[in-house]
Protein backbone atom coordinates (compact mmCIF):
# COMPACT_ATOMS: atom_id res chain seq x y z
CA UNK A 1 0.00 0.00 0.00
CA UNK A 2 1.46 3.35 -0.93
CA UNK A 3 2.18 6.41 1.25
CA UNK A 4 3.30 9.44 -0.58
CA UNK A 5 4.07 13.05 -0.34
CA UNK A 6 3.99 15.62 -3.14
CA UNK A 7 4.25 19.26 -3.41
CA UNK A 8 0.95 21.18 -4.10
CA UNK A 9 2.71 21.85 -7.45
CA UNK A 10 3.59 18.39 -8.65
CA UNK A 11 0.18 17.33 -7.70
CA UNK A 12 -1.68 20.60 -9.57
CA UNK A 13 0.33 19.62 -12.48
CA UNK A 14 -1.21 16.02 -12.57
CA UNK A 15 -4.08 14.80 -10.18
CA UNK A 16 -4.61 11.76 -11.54
CA UNK A 17 -1.60 10.43 -11.93
CA UNK A 18 -1.02 11.05 -8.00
CA UNK A 19 -4.53 9.70 -7.16
CA UNK A 20 -3.44 6.51 -9.33
CA UNK A 21 -1.06 5.53 -6.96
CA UNK A 22 -3.46 5.11 -3.92
CA UNK A 23 -6.14 4.60 -2.98
CA UNK A 24 -5.47 6.55 0.32
CA UNK A 25 -6.93 5.74 3.21
CA UNK A 26 -5.33 8.80 4.89
CA UNK A 27 -5.08 12.19 3.35
CA UNK A 28 -2.50 15.39 5.28
CA UNK A 29 -2.13 18.67 4.42
CA UNK A 30 1.59 19.89 5.70
CA UNK A 31 2.55 23.81 5.86
CA UNK A 32 5.21 25.76 7.98
CA UNK A 33 8.95 26.31 7.56
CA UNK A 34 11.77 24.38 6.51
CA UNK A 35 10.86 21.28 9.15
CA UNK A 36 8.05 20.92 7.00
CA UNK A 37 9.78 21.40 3.62
CA UNK A 38 13.18 20.41 3.69
CA UNK A 39 16.44 20.38 6.04
CA UNK A 40 18.92 20.56 2.95
CA UNK A 41 18.42 20.40 -1.11
CA UNK A 42 19.60 16.57 -0.51
CA UNK A 43 18.47 15.04 3.17
CA UNK A 44 14.46 15.31 2.42
CA UNK A 45 11.57 16.58 4.66
CA UNK A 46 9.87 15.52 7.66
CA UNK A 47 6.52 14.09 5.40
CA UNK A 48 9.12 12.81 2.84
CA UNK A 49 10.29 10.36 6.39
CA UNK A 50 6.17 10.27 7.63
CA UNK A 51 5.56 8.68 4.17
CA UNK A 52 7.69 6.08 4.23
CA UNK A 53 6.81 5.64 7.91
CA UNK A 54 3.26 5.22 7.21
CA UNK A 55 4.03 2.84 4.59
CA UNK A 56 6.11 0.48 6.73
CA UNK A 57 2.91 0.87 9.32
CA UNK A 58 0.51 -0.26 5.90
CA UNK A 59 -1.55 3.31 6.97
CA UNK A 60 -1.41 4.55 3.04
CA UNK A 61 -1.23 7.83 3.17
CA UNK A 62 -1.37 10.86 0.81
CA UNK A 63 0.78 14.50 2.13
CA UNK A 64 0.20 17.25 0.32
CA UNK A 65 3.26 19.33 1.00
CA UNK A 66 2.73 23.46 0.56
CA UNK A 67 5.54 24.20 3.50
CA UNK A 68 8.31 26.99 2.21
CA UNK A 69 12.06 27.06 3.75
CA UNK A 70 12.17 29.79 5.96
CA UNK A 71 8.44 30.74 6.23
CA UNK A 72 7.47 32.87 9.63
CA UNK A 73 4.23 32.42 11.34
CA UNK A 74 3.54 35.64 10.10
CA UNK A 75 4.67 35.04 6.50
CA UNK A 76 2.17 32.22 6.77
CA UNK A 77 -0.80 34.01 7.97
CA UNK A 78 0.06 37.01 5.33
CA UNK A 79 -1.16 33.99 2.35
CA UNK A 80 -3.98 32.75 4.57
CA UNK A 81 -6.57 34.09 1.62
CA UNK A 82 -4.28 32.26 -1.29
CA UNK A 83 -2.50 28.91 -1.15
CA UNK A 84 -3.26 27.40 2.32
CA UNK A 85 -7.06 28.70 2.15
CA UNK A 86 -7.47 27.22 -1.24
CA UNK A 87 -6.40 23.92 -0.14
CA UNK A 88 -8.70 23.60 2.34
CA UNK A 89 -11.25 24.31 0.19
CA UNK A 90 -10.87 21.28 -1.92
CA UNK A 91 -10.44 18.89 0.52
CA UNK A 92 -10.98 17.32 3.68
CA UNK A 93 -8.10 16.20 5.51
CA UNK A 94 -7.60 13.60 7.90
CA UNK A 95 -5.07 16.09 9.60
CA UNK A 96 -3.39 18.89 9.27
CA UNK A 97 0.73 19.65 9.89
CA UNK A 98 1.48 22.46 10.39
CA UNK A 99 5.19 23.57 12.00
CA UNK A 100 5.55 27.26 12.49
CA UNK A 101 7.37 29.38 15.46
CA UNK A 102 11.27 28.48 15.57
CA UNK A 103 12.18 30.74 12.54
CA UNK A 104 10.26 33.77 14.21
CA UNK A 105 12.34 33.01 17.41
CA UNK A 106 15.19 32.50 15.32
CA UNK A 107 15.06 35.56 13.32
CA UNK A 108 14.01 37.85 16.44
CA UNK A 109 17.61 36.93 17.81
CA UNK A 110 19.83 36.93 14.53
CA UNK A 111 18.21 39.88 12.53
CA UNK A 112 18.15 43.02 14.62
CA UNK A 113 21.31 44.77 15.62
CA UNK A 114 23.12 43.76 18.76
CA UNK A 115 20.59 44.05 21.57
CA UNK A 116 17.80 45.40 19.84
CA UNK A 117 16.11 42.18 19.39
CA UNK A 118 14.89 39.63 22.08
CA UNK A 119 19.17 39.08 23.06
CA UNK A 120 20.60 41.16 24.99
CA UNK A 121 24.17 42.43 23.81
CA UNK A 122 26.70 40.97 25.89
CA UNK A 123 29.48 43.02 25.07
CA UNK A 124 31.08 44.89 28.25
CA UNK A 125 28.88 43.28 30.98
CA UNK A 126 29.76 40.47 33.29
CA UNK A 127 29.20 37.27 32.49
CA UNK A 128 26.27 35.78 34.02
CA UNK A 129 25.87 32.19 35.35
CA UNK A 130 23.08 31.24 33.17
CA UNK A 131 22.83 31.79 29.48
CA UNK A 132 19.00 32.44 29.71
CA UNK A 133 20.11 35.59 31.16
CA UNK A 134 21.58 37.10 27.84
CA UNK A 135 17.77 36.89 26.88
CA UNK A 136 15.51 40.18 26.98
CA UNK A 137 12.88 39.20 28.33
CA UNK A 138 10.49 41.58 27.66
CA UNK A 139 11.59 41.36 24.07
CA UNK A 140 10.31 37.45 24.11
CA UNK A 141 7.02 38.13 25.75
CA UNK A 142 5.97 40.70 23.16
CA UNK A 143 6.87 38.23 20.16
CA UNK A 144 4.76 35.65 21.87
CA UNK A 145 2.18 37.42 23.06
CA UNK A 146 1.44 40.47 20.71
CA UNK A 147 2.72 38.42 17.24
CA UNK A 148 2.44 34.82 17.69
CA UNK A 149 -0.10 33.53 19.70
CA UNK A 150 -2.48 36.32 17.62
CA UNK A 151 -0.58 34.73 14.29
CA UNK A 152 -1.49 30.92 15.24
CA UNK A 153 -5.45 32.26 16.18
CA UNK A 154 -5.66 33.21 12.68
CA UNK A 155 -4.36 29.71 11.25
CA UNK A 156 -7.00 28.30 13.69
CA UNK A 157 -9.70 30.30 13.10
CA UNK A 158 -9.08 29.56 9.20
CA UNK A 159 -9.67 25.75 9.85
CA UNK A 160 -12.35 25.92 12.00
CA UNK A 161 -14.37 27.92 9.23
CA UNK A 162 -13.54 25.81 6.47
CA UNK A 163 -16.44 23.83 5.49
CA UNK A 164 -14.69 20.57 4.97
CA UNK A 165 -12.32 21.10 7.82
CA UNK A 166 -14.19 22.44 10.88
CA UNK A 167 -13.34 19.54 12.96
CA UNK A 168 -10.26 18.52 11.47
CA UNK A 169 -6.86 18.04 13.77
CA UNK A 170 -4.16 20.21 13.90
CA UNK A 171 -0.79 18.65 14.44
CA UNK A 172 2.02 20.89 15.68
CA UNK A 173 5.66 20.26 15.27
CA UNK A 174 7.80 20.77 19.25
CA UNK A 175 11.12 20.86 16.89
CA UNK A 176 14.01 19.62 18.98
CA UNK A 177 16.83 21.49 20.87
CA UNK A 178 19.90 22.13 18.71
CA UNK A 179 23.47 23.16 19.37
CA UNK A 180 24.75 26.17 18.32
CA UNK A 181 27.36 25.45 16.07
CA UNK A 182 28.99 27.18 12.95
CA UNK A 183 27.14 24.48 10.77
CA UNK A 184 25.21 25.95 8.13
CA UNK A 185 22.96 24.49 5.31
CA UNK A 186 24.56 26.38 2.62
CA UNK A 187 27.81 28.62 3.63
CA UNK A 188 27.47 31.84 2.56
CA UNK A 189 23.66 31.59 1.65
CA UNK A 190 21.61 29.62 4.50
CA UNK A 191 22.96 29.71 8.49
CA UNK A 192 24.21 29.22 10.46
CA UNK A 193 21.54 30.55 12.14
CA UNK A 194 22.00 30.70 16.64
CA UNK A 195 26.19 30.52 16.36
CA UNK A 196 25.98 34.09 14.38
CA UNK A 197 23.09 35.58 16.20
CA UNK A 198 25.16 34.70 19.78
CA UNK A 199 28.62 35.78 18.15
CA UNK A 200 26.28 39.53 17.32
CA UNK A 201 25.19 39.65 20.41
CA UNK A 202 29.03 39.28 21.57
CA UNK A 203 27.33 36.12 24.02
CA UNK A 204 30.33 33.98 25.86
CA UNK A 205 30.78 30.43 24.36
CA UNK A 206 30.14 28.83 27.46
CA UNK A 207 26.63 30.67 27.75
CA UNK A 208 25.49 28.87 24.34
CA UNK A 209 24.21 25.70 25.51
CA UNK A 210 21.97 26.95 28.17
CA UNK A 211 20.96 29.93 26.28
CA UNK A 212 19.76 27.87 23.28
CA UNK A 213 18.37 25.48 25.80
CA UNK A 214 16.40 28.48 27.43
CA UNK A 215 14.91 29.56 23.79
CA UNK A 216 13.81 26.63 22.64
CA UNK A 217 11.93 25.97 26.07
CA UNK A 218 10.28 28.83 25.31
CA UNK A 219 9.17 27.83 22.05
CA UNK A 220 7.98 24.57 23.00
CA UNK A 221 6.32 26.52 25.69
CA UNK A 222 4.75 29.16 22.83
CA UNK A 223 3.11 25.82 20.46
CA UNK A 224 2.11 23.72 23.81
CA UNK A 225 -0.12 26.42 24.50
CA UNK A 226 -1.68 27.00 21.30
CA UNK A 227 -3.47 23.75 22.00
CA UNK A 228 -5.00 25.27 25.56
CA UNK A 229 -8.59 25.85 25.07
CA UNK A 230 -8.75 24.96 21.37
CA UNK A 231 -10.71 22.09 19.98
CA UNK A 232 -8.71 19.30 17.97
CA UNK A 233 -5.00 20.94 18.42
CA UNK A 234 -1.88 18.66 19.39
CA UNK A 235 1.60 19.60 20.06
CA UNK A 236 3.81 16.22 18.63
CA UNK A 237 6.15 15.71 21.50
CA UNK A 238 9.22 15.88 19.38
CA UNK A 239 11.87 17.46 22.08
CA UNK A 240 14.70 15.26 23.06
CA UNK A 241 13.95 12.77 20.64
CA UNK A 242 17.24 13.71 17.87
CA UNK A 243 21.05 13.16 20.21
CA UNK A 244 22.82 16.26 19.74
CA UNK A 245 25.78 17.56 17.45
CA UNK A 246 29.04 18.03 19.62
CA UNK A 247 29.78 21.69 20.43
CA UNK A 248 32.50 23.14 17.85
CA UNK A 249 31.33 20.48 14.86
CA UNK A 250 30.55 21.64 11.40
CA UNK A 251 28.38 19.74 8.69
CA UNK A 252 26.22 16.86 9.23
CA UNK A 253 26.46 15.57 13.15
CA UNK A 254 24.51 13.20 15.16
CA UNK A 255 20.91 13.65 14.19
CA UNK A 256 21.43 16.82 12.62
CA UNK A 257 22.23 18.15 9.32
CA UNK A 258 23.26 21.25 10.15
CA UNK A 259 23.02 23.64 12.98
CA UNK A 260 18.93 23.77 13.19
CA UNK A 261 17.65 20.72 11.31
CA UNK A 262 17.84 17.34 11.57
CA UNK A 263 19.59 14.49 8.66
CA UNK A 264 17.97 11.42 7.85
CA UNK A 265 18.26 9.49 10.76
CA UNK A 266 16.86 12.72 12.88
CA UNK A 267 14.25 12.20 10.50
CA UNK A 268 13.56 8.90 10.66
CA UNK A 269 13.19 9.07 14.78
CA UNK A 270 10.87 12.17 14.38
CA UNK A 271 8.87 10.10 12.02
CA UNK A 272 8.23 7.36 14.46
CA UNK A 273 6.80 9.83 17.06
CA UNK A 274 4.78 11.78 14.50
CA UNK A 275 3.20 8.50 13.39
CA UNK A 276 2.09 7.00 16.53
CA UNK A 277 0.44 10.66 17.39
CA UNK A 278 -1.13 10.71 13.86
CA UNK A 279 -2.81 7.30 14.71
CA UNK A 280 -5.26 8.70 17.04
CA UNK A 281 -6.70 10.36 13.38
CA UNK A 282 -9.98 8.97 12.53
CA UNK A 283 -12.19 11.41 9.90
CA UNK A 284 -11.73 9.83 6.59
CA UNK A 285 -10.52 11.94 3.30
CA UNK A 286 -12.57 13.20 0.37
CA UNK A 287 -10.88 11.74 -2.74
CA UNK A 288 -12.31 13.81 -5.71
CA UNK A 289 -9.59 15.51 -7.94
CA UNK A 290 -9.65 19.74 -6.84
CA UNK A 291 -10.69 22.25 -9.44
CA UNK A 292 -8.57 24.58 -11.38
CA UNK A 293 -6.17 26.70 -8.78
CA UNK A 294 -6.47 29.91 -8.95
CA UNK A 295 -4.26 31.88 -11.53
CA UNK A 296 -2.32 33.79 -8.70
CA UNK A 297 -2.02 30.23 -7.13
CA UNK A 298 -0.70 28.88 -10.39
CA UNK A 299 1.98 31.36 -10.67
CA UNK A 300 3.28 31.01 -7.26
CA UNK A 301 3.92 27.36 -7.48
CA UNK A 302 5.70 28.50 -10.71
CA UNK A 303 8.15 30.86 -9.21
CA UNK A 304 8.65 28.47 -6.40
CA UNK A 305 9.72 25.46 -8.78
CA UNK A 306 12.34 27.86 -10.09
CA UNK A 307 13.51 29.03 -6.87
CA UNK A 308 14.51 25.59 -5.64
CA UNK A 309 16.27 24.51 -8.84
CA UNK A 310 18.09 27.91 -8.32
CA UNK A 311 19.36 26.73 -5.04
Amino acid sequence: MASITVTGGDYLRNPTDVEGQGPFTYRYLAEGDSWMDRSTPVSGSLPEYLAREMGRRERPTLTINISRAGHTLRRITDVMQGEFAWWLREFAYTGILFSAGGNDFIDAALDPGPGQGVLRNMSGLPLPTDGYDCVNHQAVAALIDEYLNPNFDTIYKAVRSSSRNASTPIFLNSYDTPTARNAPALRGISGPWLYAAYQKNHIHERLWPSLTEGLFKEIQRTIQGWCIGRIGVYAVPTTGILTPAKPGTSGSREDWANEIHPNKSGWKKQSRIWAIELAASTIGPLTEIPSRPPKDLAINESRRMKSKSAV
